[in-house]
């Protein structure tokens, strides 16, 4: 499931940052296609040929538990699936630092120490992609977006900070939703393999007991469908406890991974209200400060004290809106085990 929104495009040559617009993928989200369907690959068609191939009852005990039943494959499917797709994840958010790290740590820096005050904003946006080429950076990079967007204004606004910080968390939201589904549809599958394994051992037993009219054969009836109630039994308990050994460091891995991620989006923000827009808005006010001296004007000296308390206000909000989002997750993961719980165990 990939999300999009709507952003400005990568120019070409000294076209303006915001002349042309198109549609891109928030750049740390990775589809769940591919890993889906390697697990499958994987996991699903051998254990259908060990089921169809090999006797079921020869096989050792940790074999029975992982692919002994229909249940059991399912639930490694999707733990496979969900643990590929967090590690690709992984992958794309290490190369994403990387490349935010290079943009703010040396191309930016490098662009703004060979250019002249004042200069033209689409000129400077041009010589940040020569530095940085899109083979290198891709477009969709969350530094070079943000750059991007500021650049293409020309009076530049404190509200297209706020608004792109919120945005970004609400992707990064929304790029962990099939990992939350999938670690909350594991013990599920679990809790499945355990009515169907007693349903099935209840009515081995039933038939057992409804096949003879003669008490002295129902010992020798219960004797031959022991076995069978025994192996639906073993089922049901063998389905949840895999379940629940494999929903522990799915979850665990998971909220590891978004930690990372929030930290990353918190980073940025801290590296772009405190080191690289003072930066901008410094390089740009040259120009400002220029035309207000020709009309026998002069600036504020006060305002970049402010506009430093601002940006640090801001920041904060953000980080208290992140912290809140935690929270509320939290709550949601807390009430839904105790409702779980109260569902199990009918207290």
């Amino acid at each position: 499931m990939e999300r999009e929104s709507t952003v400005t495009q990568e120019p070409v040559s000294r076209v303006s940052p915001l002349a042309v617009t198109t549609t891109r993928q928030y750049p740390i989200e990775q589809a769940f296609f591919q890993p889906l369907v390697l697990s499958a690959i994987l996991i699903l068609l051998p254990a259908l040929a060990v089921q169809f191939v090999m006797d079921m009852d020869t096989l050792p005990r940790i074999l029975k538990i992982l692919i002994g039943n229909w249940i059991s494959p399912l639930i490694l499917w999707f733990f496979v699936a969900s643990l590929a797709h967090l590690w690709m994840k992984r992958g794309k958010l290490i190369r994403e630092e990387r490349q935010s790290e290079v943009v703010a740590k040396h191309a930016l820096p490098a662009v703004l120490n060979s250019s002249v005050p004042g200069v033209d904003n689409n000129l400077l946006w041009t010589s940040v992609r020569q530095q940085v080429p899109s083979s290198k950076v891709p477009s969709d990079n969350l530094l070079l977006t943000r750059l991007r967007l500021y650049l293409g204004q020309k009076h530049p606004s404190s509200d297209v900070d706020e608004a792109f910080g919120i945005t970004e968390r609400e992707y990064m939201r929304g790029s962990f939703s099939l990992s939350r589904f999938m670690v909350w549809a594991i013990p599920i599958l679990g809790f499945i393999g355990t009515v169907w394994g007693i349903s099935n051992g209840i009515a081995h037993f039933s038939d057992a007991m409804t096949s003879t009219s003669s008490v002295t054969d129902v010992s020798s009836m219960l004797k031959d469908n022991l076995p069978l109630v025994t192996n639906s039994l073993a089922t049901a308990f063998d389905t949840t406890l895999l379940a629940l050994l494999l929903s522990v460091p799915l979850m665990m891995t998971m909220i590891w991974l978004e930690k990372r991620e929030e930290a990353y989006l918190i980073q940025l923000d801290q590296q772009w209200f405190h080191e690289i827009k003072p930066r901008l808005e410094t390089f740009s006010g040259h120009t400002a400060a220029t035309a207000m001296s020709a009309n026998g004007e002069t600036a504020a000296p006060g305002m970049a004290p402010v506009q430093s308390v601002a940006n640090e206000i801001k920041l904060l909000s953000t980080q208290v809106g992140a912290l809140q989002e935690t929270m509320e997750d939290l709550y949601e993961m807390i009430f839904e085990s105790r409702l779980s719980d109260y569902k199990k165990h009918g207290k």
